[in-house]
């Protein structure tokens, strides 16, 4: 509405239509798709950094044990996000399509599949996380690993509730509904926040609280999210019984998708826990500047990091209806557009660099270590991370599901986790030797998966 009533200039809106307009989209539905994911992208970083901050208050320990369990909680979400993604994907094909019956029979599949592999995915970790912890982490120190387990059982309990929130913000999501992907965003976090100060500030409930924070935000996320898709003016109008539908075909597209992405992020997350085993004899300063690190990284990338989900709505649609050249077009166009949104973050967010690591209330020595390693960040954040991470996902959209993830998975083992120890521990370059990896990985990734873009933009040229 907005957009309606204040019209761009003549110039500036001839030249938007030029750079975002096609037969599925007009510039202003492009910009309505981009503008809440990025708010949304940016409420989710922005919190998470404030939690971060709440509870670096109660010193290192607690830093170093949300650090160790948060690569495992990232393997539990990703054994479930692979079918949403994968769900997201098939719902923007149908919606391309333009059949609502096969698109209420997609928004039913993805909504029950996610939610079952959820549950069953989190059991293990919620009935034995300390066995769990010690397994992976035998090196920790007593007082980390305490901390570690109340942590990863409430994680594992707040995760079987977010499955729900998941499942419809990807079906959401898929439908191009970025609107209501941001109320959902803002409910939730705004949530998660308010709970948060309530339990860590006010009654300085340290782990304890954070876990209950995220349990109830999340179950307040999963009601709000019902809501979304079967309360008023629901999206797909369709009714609840109808969501325990099946179809081959479906459950066959929405697999070809969710088996590659799924086992990419698998091999990610357990990469993750890889390197934080091998981080471990670097001390609990290294492991909380890490954390630090990853923390203001992510506010750095999180406008961007909305560019690959808007790839998925828009590159979908375009390939669903059969429009090649759009898909190509506007493949392109993200990859610029993401590359937009950091440089602009970017100058924001190096002058405010000191004040936001001194949030986190760091010593000495991490301080030190997490401000070179993120200013050192910056130019391959900016040259590499755009295309590495929209690429994979227009690939996806337009049908090519295996490369992807085959490319990005050789990668992380021999990249990210091989050359990271290499670098970390033999060479005694320690957390710089990690990070030294990390860039190196968004090089390859960019030049690998740009090389295959335009290999597949000239065979669908040429025939």
């Amino acid at each position: 509405m907005i957009l309606q009533k204040n019209l761009p200039p003549r110039r500036l809106d001839a030249w938007l239509n030029r750079s975002l307009s096609s037969s599925q989209f007009t510039w202003r539905e492009v910009v309505s798709l981009i503008f809440p994911s990025v708010l949304d992208s940016l409420s989710i970083t922005f919190i998470g950094m404030l939690i971060t901050v709440l509870i670096s208050k109660n010193g290192e320990i607690s830093v170093a044990a949300v650090s160790l369990v948060g690569p495992i909680t990232g393997l539990i979400t990703c054994l479930f996000s692979g079918i949403s993604a994968g769900g997201t994907v098939v719902v923007a094909q149908c919606c391309g399509k333009g059949n609502p019956e096969i698109l209420k029979r997609a928004v039913g599949m993805t909504l029950w599949l996610t939610v079952l592999i959820g549950v069953l995915v989190c059991l293990p970790f919620l009935l034995f996380p300390e066995a769990i912890l010690l397994t992976l982490y035998p090196a920790a120190e007593t007082a980390v690993m305490e901390k570690a387990v109340v942590y990863l059982a409430g994680c594992a309990w707040s995760i079987m509730i977010f499955s729900v929130y998941t499942a419809i913000f990807a079906i959401l999501r898929g439908l191009g509904k970025s609107q209501r992907c941001l109320v959902l965003s803002i409910v939730i976090n705004v949530a998660y926040l308010l709970f948060s100060l309530l339990f860590l500030n006010v009654l300085y409930m340290d782990i304890q609280g954070s876990v209950l924070a995220l349990i109830l935000a999340r179950l307040i996320g999963a009601a709000a999210a019902y809501l979304e898709i079967f309360g008023y003016r629901p999206p797909v109008p369709m009714r609840f019984r109808e969501v325990f539908s099946f179809d081959k075909s479906i459950l066959r597209n929405t697999l070809k998708v969710s088996i590659p992405l799924g086992m990419e992020q698998i091999c990610a997350s357990c990469g993750a826990i890889v390197s934080e085993m091998y981080m471990i004899p670097l001390g609990t300063t290294a492991l909380a500047a890490n954390t630090i690190i990853n923390s203001l990284i992510g506010v750095l990338y999180s406008p961007a990091n909305a560019m690959p989900s808007v790839t998925v709505s828009i590159v979908g649609r375009c390939y669903g209806a059969g429009k090649q050249d759009e898909v190509r077009r506007y493949g392109k166009r993200c990859d610029q557009i993401c590359r937009l949104l950091i440089l602009a973050a970017a100058v924001i967010f190096y002058p405010l660099l000191p004040c936001l690591l001194g949030l986190y209330n760091p010593s000495p020595a991490s301080y030190a270590t997490a401000q070179q390693l993120i200013v050192a960040s910056f130019p391959f954040l900016l040259l590499f991370w755009p295309v590495s991470s929209t690429m994979p996902n227009t690939l996806r959209a337009a049908g090519d599901t295996v490369f992807p993830s085959v490319f990005s998975l050789v990668l992380l083992w021999v990249v990210n986790i091989g050359l990271g120890y290499l670098l970390a521990i033999p060479a005694g370059l320690g957390l710089l030797g990690v990070w030294i990896a990390s860039w190196t990985s968004w090089l390859v990734r960019c030049v690998g998966f740009g090389a295959r873009f335009h290999i597949l933009c000239r065979r669908s040229q040429a025939n």
